[in-house]
């Protein structure tokens, strides 16, 4: 437990003006909750004080849209565009590279507007909070940032009126993209039919159709409501001392501000008296299979979120109806055949709990006898009871998920903020959101006093509730051209419409927006204040392994505090396999941990890893090495994670996944395999970029064409055929899966990577881990993976989207070559000096970069949601022509060398340090080869990385792009393209 500050230790005392209302110690995350309210000001001050050098901070604004014109998102936006104190162009994005941190963003929720960074260095910590005070509280809010930012008329050649006009604007554009899959259009209008009343009923990021009814008025008017300081919680996390915090916000913006009413909360929805069913559509590709693709959500509106208990024990309700394929309620949906994925959604974070399932893999037809199967479930569960094991099993799944320490991708402290600070905007108490066991202990006594009370829940807010809701949703082959005709005849309504004083108004306009665009690419942005390149530490990080024999496995351990969790990795050699066999290889990681083992069927087997995981899965690993990117060495994982007193259930469980799996029962695997290709094919726009840049390196290495193979199209298509064919193929696929199994489970020299503390290392080794040490192996014909390279043409990939997602890849140097360093530093200095501004800022994209893969030897370009395609590529090739003409100066570098010090101390969770460094040893990344990777890269000089430009990736460009986008964008860039005089893509069906 961390010291308590000199201050502020009573309930009452006063500093600077903040009373601190709460103390509250929060023993199982090692914290301590303050909340304190700035009395000339009414702002609240939450701060959860801990040891964790990652300090955190979030600006959070209950914010209220009022329609689905994205007035909430674009001011999101527009606010991080220059400022009273810092009046430059994107204050965010410059701090990014002018800073060491290790989280930015801003994030438009329902009802709320949050703005957090983090960072391991106190003076830049203070350096990022001053520019974000500055901006939410002090923004220019200027025309042209919003025309940029959300919305503009334009025309499609800005100096030419008898163009076609269009809708251009980055969170335009975001929002077209994010809402071109069903899932996403799915929620949106269950959120609209479940809260027609009040806020949550509208879209907070903005519907494309309505976005342009928002003016720029009524933007400056939002932010006069919404963002005062008075109605701003202050959120702090980390081990920096409360006091420097208010000394900073008071300095800063306090101390002048003048106190303004609170928000009157949000009002109740009103109830329904029956329920409420819509049938809607949703685009897919004019080539894509319409069968089976049918989505539907039903839900209930519940208690009110102060109501905590209850939403507690709903909390609870979902895991124990719907967390694995052996929860009651989703197994009686997945067993009727009627639905191939069944997925709840709970919503907590709104003032009114919503309480739904969304199915896919639907017919339409079925949509009542689906419901009439949940409530007749529902009734059987409410009258037969919950038995205590599976009460049991739920509470212990949600005190592993609230004592877990998370924070690879996502500060911690973000983390502690969206359980605490948003019950806190609503009035709730925030350490409900953070305690574990008390709160658990009070919910199991509740359950065992009261057998009745989950089933009694069940009947109150699912059998006898009339705030339901249905909503069927279709999949149209023609709805995505449709929308692009009604969007198109919108835009020649308007056109027609205009008076000549428009049009030069628009014209004139989009002059006066490049301009401005222009004006601020000259701002001097040394305003900004900026962590100097000299304060960098030096040396890299390191996550120290012991490494013994015991028994028969190679035992690797690093040593930290993981909050009474073990983290186990049980590895295997990859034995040689024929390339044919790589799908059904990444298909067993899926299967492997879903099936029954040990004599338990499956159904028993889940409910034993619920019961006493946190979860086991399978994975592949690569191990690309760092001298040499062509030679690797893959390895099979097992991988599970337990709390201290389930260590003894976890090791077994370990040996009988690799032992005993059973993978013959035909039924099993069909409603697996469908559940499997039911999630890939409703995320694929979702994960586009990923496809194109997969394709795109495929070409480049026998490991990047593994990676396609397993994790790109072919895999896609290997599963869609199979479950096309099932009744054939099943079968086949079951033997074939059983080989593999066989042939990478239990094999020679197995290692075991372990994150825990020491004591309990040592305890679980005076264990013999269990029986693992003894586990039986078989000898094996190691890996050789020699697969030959395809061709690659540039490709046009067709999917349901009005925007496209963009990769570009080439080969380039290893990790330990001497060059390496200049090209990470170059893939940030073509992001900073032309691909932000060219393709988000003008071209309208939602994010564009370019990305050295290091360690893949390889380096690409990307876009997402990105209404353009020959621009892009165009931009693409100048940011590479700009570095070599030398258009950056040694302020550009060392902002560089910054984002750089960013990836490589990027703080990692103590769960997840062994398996790095595990993997940093396999890979040859020694302790020596990373810090003389990290002295190259700080000293560099431009020279350098112009010459290291100009050798790799200047000669490659030629390289074929890859494009995934609706086919009416596909077909005009190609009519551009071919214009240019461009390769064209050839457009292929996915």
């Amino acid at each position: 437990m961390i010291s308590k500050p000199p201050h502020l230790q009573n309930v009452g005392q006063v500093y600077r003006g903040f009373k601190l209302l709460k103390i509250v110690e929060i023993t199982e995350l090692q914290c301590v909750l303050r909340e304190l309210i700035h009395e000339h000001t009414g702002a609240y001050v939450m701060h959860i004080a801990n040891d964790d050098p990652e300090n955190v901070f979030c600006l959070s604004f209950q914010t209220l849209p009022y329609s689905s014109n994205g007035v909430a998102h674009i001011l999101e936006h527009t606010v991080l565009c220059g400022s009273k104190k810092f009046p430059i162009k994107d204050p965010f994005f410059a701090m990014t590279r002018r800073s060491l941190n290790t989280f930015m963003n801003a994030l438009t929720g329902a009802d709320f507007t949050c703005y957090p960074a983090a960072s391991q260095i106190p003076k830049d910590f203070y350096n990022i909070l001053e520019v974000y005070l500055d901006a939410v509280f002090h923004p220019n809010l200027e025309e042209m940032s919003f025309l940029q930012e959300g919305f503009r008329l334009e025309f499609s050649d800005p100096n030419d009126p008898t163009s076609p006009l269009e809708f251009k604007g980055i969170v335009y554009n975001e929002m077209k993209g994010a809402l071109s899959g069903g899932s996403s259009r799915l929620l949106e209008a269950f959120n609209e039919a479940m809260f027609p009343n009040i806020t949550y009923g509208v879209n907070s990021g903005g519907d494309p159709k309505i976005i342009p009814t928002l003016t720029y008025e009524q933007l400056r008017e939002f932010h006069d409501i919404y963002y005062h300081p008075s109605r701003c919680l202050f959120f702090f996390y980390g081990n920096i001392p409360l006091e420097e915090h208010l000394d900073f916000i008071d300095t800063h913006t306090l101390k002048e501000t003048r106190k303004v009413p609170p928000l009157p909360p949000i009002p109740p929805q009103p109830r329904f008296k029956e329920p409420h069913y819509k049938e809607l559509k949703y685009p897919i590709a004019s080539e894509e299979e319409s069968a089976n693709k049918t989505m539907i959500a039903f839900g209930w509106l519940t208690c009110h979120i102060l109501e905590q208990e209850e939403v507690l024990a709903l909390t609870l309700l979902e895991i124990i109806l719907m967390d694995t394929d052996a929860s009651p309620l989703k197994m009686a949906l997945l067993k009727s055949g009627l639905c191939q994925q069944a997925i709840p959604f709970v919503d907590t974070e709104l003032s009114e709990v919503s309480w739904g399932i969304m199915l896919r893999g639907c017919d339409p037809e079925n949509a009542n006898t689906l419901e009439e199967l949940i409530r007749d479930t529902l009734k059987d569960i409410g009258l037969n009871g919950i038995s205590l094991q599976l009460v049991e099993n739920a509470i212990h799944q949600l005190e592993f998920a609230r004592s877990e320490i998370t924070g690879d991708h996502v500060p911690f402290g973000l983390s502690l903020f969206m359980r605490s600070a948003l019950l806190k905007q609503h009035g709730a108490e925030p350490e409900k959101g953070l305690m574990i066991h008390s709160l658990f202990d009070q919910l199991r006594q509740h359950t065992l006093s009261d057998p009745h009370y989950l089933s009694d829940l069940i009947q109150k807010y699912f059998i006898n509730n009339p705030h339901f809701v249905r909503i069927v949703m279709v999949p149209d082959r023609n709805l995505g051209a449709k929308e692009e005709e009604e969007e198109k005849a919108v835009l020649e309504q308007v056109k027609a419409a205009l008076s000549p004083e428009q049009v030069k108004q628009i014209i004139e306009e989009a002059k006066q927006l490049k301009q401005f665009q222009k004006r601020q690419e000259e701002e001097d942005i040394e305003i900004l204040p900026k962590i100097s390149i000299h304060e960098v530490p030096l040396s890299s990080r390191d996550y120290p392994l012991t490494r013994e024999r015991v028994g028969k496995l190679e035992v690797f351990h690093h040593g930290a505090f993981t909050n009474e969790i073990v983290y186990a990795d049980l590895v295997f050699e990859m034995p040689d396999l024929p390339e044919e066999d790589l799908p059904y290889l990444r298909l067993l990681t899926t299967v492997l941990t879903q099936t029954g083992c040990n004599g338990r069927n499956y159904i028993e087997n889940l409910d034993y890893i619920q019961a006493h995981t946190g979860g086991v899965g399978a994975g592949i690993s690569l191990n690309l090495q760092a001298t040499d990117f062509n030679k690797f060495h893959p390895t099979f994982h097992i991988r599970g994670k337990a709390l201290h007193r389930k260590a003894s259930k976890l090791f077994p469980l370990l040996q009988d996944t690799v032992r005993s799996s059973d993978l013959k029962d035909l039924n099993r695997f069909k409603e697996i395999l469908f559940k499997h290709y039911s999630g890939m094919e409703s995320r694929l726009n979702q994960s586009a970029l990923k496809y194109a840049i997969n394709l795109a390196t495929s070409p480049l290495s026998v490991a990047c064409k593994i990676s396609d193979d397993l994790y790109g199209l072919p895999y896609f298509w290997k599963i869609r055929d199979i479950v096309q064919n099932f009744d054939e193929e099943g079968p086949k696929v079951i033997a074939k899966l059983e080989e593999i199994q066989n042939k990478v489970l239990g094999l020679d020299h197995p290692h075991l990577i372990l994150g825990c503390d020491n004591k309990t290392y040592d305890e679980l080794k005076g264990h013999g881990f269990y029986g693992l040490n003894d586990m039986e192996t078989n000898p094996f014909t190691p890996w050789k993976g020699n697969y030959p390279l395809n061709h690659l043409e540039p490709q046009g990939c067709i999917i349901a989207s009005p925007v496209a997602f963009i990769g570009q890849a080439f080969s380039t140097v290893s990790y330990a070559d001497k060059d390496s360093p200049a090209l990470n530093l170059a893939a940030f200095l073509f992001d900073n000096t032309t691909l932000h501004t060219r393709i988000r800022e003008q071209g309208g994209a939602y994010g564009g970069g370019a990305v050295s893969n290091a360690l893949g030897g390889n380096f690409y370009f990307y876009s997402y949601r990105d209404p353009n395609i020959s621009k892009t590529l165009k931009a693409f090739r100048e940011s590479v022509d700009a570095v070599i003409r030398g258009d950056f100066d040694e302020s550009d570098i060392e902002e560089a060398k910054l984002e750089m010090v960013q990836v490589l101390d990027s703080p990692i969770s103590p769960g997840s340090r062994a398996e790095l460094a595990y993997g940093w040893w396999r890979e040859g990344r020694t302790l020596e080869v990373r810090q003389a990777y990290r002295h190259k890269m700080l000293s560099l000089t431009k020279t350098e990385i112009i010459e290291a430009v100009r050798t790799h990736i200047k000669p490659r460009l030629s390289a074929p792009p890859i494009v995934f986008a609706g086919k009416g964008l596909l077909e005009e860039e190609n009519q551009v393209l071919m214009e240019q005089g461009r390769p064209t893509l050839n457009l292929m069906s996915i």
